[in-house]
């Protein structure tokens, strides 16, 4: 006990920046600012990146479901309403909605556009999207005239200078494969346009029209209780992984996580994010290099004192603790420093949103942030690792000093 604190008070007289100023504490002092901008810098980037992920997450699942139902083969399940309430219970979804969706050819006058069609519920739909709160003008109907009518993303209505009111005319796969043989097809499927939705998460819903199942039904001519998917929300989507993974399906179905439709921007981001991490945390090396320079200097210099506590008989476990102690302490204070200063930026940046984005270019207002504690653990981790690893050469050097030949110097 009686060593141990005496092993930090040597520690605490011989600390770098504790002494009359020279060279040694000027290296020391610039490493530890290093080692606090990097940390900064790490904490501040992770939760940048951190922001921009929890957004397009956000974004994503205002138009799109939790989990989806699909079937294992073909393009087409069969399932009873009964059926659909049992699956949605087993799979502890709080709503479903089921879906027919399918490729089209849509006309108008003398312009063509490749669209998605959707056939839903009206009622699921207001109840589990944001579609009908994204309609710019019109109005959320499936019925216009006691004719059948379509809600239109706002790239399809832009491609085709569309309005509601206007009048569509979808050509589905089976029509174009007629046209290809020479076979007579009509002018194909009449529907009408009663309002234009603006989906800001994704590309593919700006090219798509949402319309009564009934309607799609037809125009795909299915059978009755015949679906594409049936869309699933939980009611937490942390909860999502852990019911994909229990999930016990018979071999006719599949189930899809919103995670899995989107894998390569997930793999981008996370790819972006770890490319990152690693660039920035060589300016933690950097300033660790300077520990391990500053803290070599000090062994130099005080060789004839580590050569009288060898000559006492202090172990030479003792003195490499006390290097590895020092770097470690000013390390430390310098993530210290860092942690301060990358909390203060994301407090402020959560806040008061310091760093504005031109909302005309962009659809968020403000630089998005977000941290956990892990991200904290985790950079905290990494430069104390990194301290760690540059006090391990002068400790080793000091516990291997050749006593006789130091104090014959001296």
């Amino acid at each position: 006990m009686r060593s141990t604190a005496a092993l930090w008070l040597l520690l605490w007289r011989w600390l770098p920046l504790r002494r009359r100023w020279g060279i040694i504490q000027l290296i020391a002092l610039l490493s530890l600012l290093g080692i606090g901008i990097g940390t900064a810098t790490l904490l501040s980037v992770q939760s940048i990146f951190k922001g921009f992920h929890r957004t397009v997450q956000t974004l994503l699942l205002r138009y799109e479901p939790h989990l989806q139902l699909l079937p294992a083969q073909g393009q087409w399940l069969t399932m009873s309403p009964e059926s659909l309430a049992s699956y949605a219970q087993r799979l502890r979804a709080r709503a479903f909605m089921p879906v027919i969706s399918g490729r089209i050819l849509v006309r108008r006058g003398g312009s063509f556009a490749p669209a998605t069609l959707l056939g839903v519920p009206p009622e699921a739909l207001q109840r589990t999207t944001n579609i009908p709160q994204s309609i710019l003008i019109g109005h959320f109907s499936f019925a216009a005239n006691g004719r059948p009518a379509a809600l239109v993303g706002a790239g399809l209505a832009e491609r085709l200078h569309l309005l509601p009111g206007d009048t569509l005319w979808l050509w589905t796969p089976q029509m174009l494969e007629q046209v290809a043989i020479g076979l007579p097809v009509g002018p194909g499927f009449a529907l009408m346009v009663s309002g234009v939705f603006q989906a800001t998460a994704a590309g593919e819903q700006g090219f798509a029209l949402y319309t009564d199942t009934a309607t799609a039904r037809r125009l795909f001519g299915l059978a009755p209780h015949r679906w594409s998917s049936i869309d699933l929300w939980l009611a937490r989507m942390e909860d999502v992984p852990e019911v994909h993974r229990h999930a016990r399906l018979p071999a006719t179905l599949r189930l899809l996580p919103w995670y899995e439709r989107h894998r390569q921007l997930y793999e981008v981001l996370r790819l972006e994010r770890l490319g990152t991490f690693a660039v920035l945390s060589l300016v933690v090396l950097v300033a660790v290099f300077n520990v391990a320079a500053a803290l070599q200097m000090s062994a130099v210099q005080k060789r004839r004192e580590l050569a009288l506590l060898h000559a006492l008989g202090m172990p030479t476990r003792q003195l490499q603790r006390l290097y590895l102690r020092q770097g470690l302490l000013l390390g430390s204070a310098g993530v210290c420093l860092g942690l301060l200063g990358g909390l203060s930026f994301y407090w402020g940046q959560l806040h008061f949103g310091w760093i504005r984005l031109d909302p005309t270019r962009y659809i968020l207002s403000t630089l998005p942030v977000f941290l956990e504690s892990s991200d904290v653990l985790g950079v905290t981790g990494v430069a104390l690792a990194l301290v760690m690893l540059a006090s391990v050469a002068p400790a080793r050097w000091a516990a291997r000093l050749n006593v006789a030949e130091a104090l014959r110097e001296e």
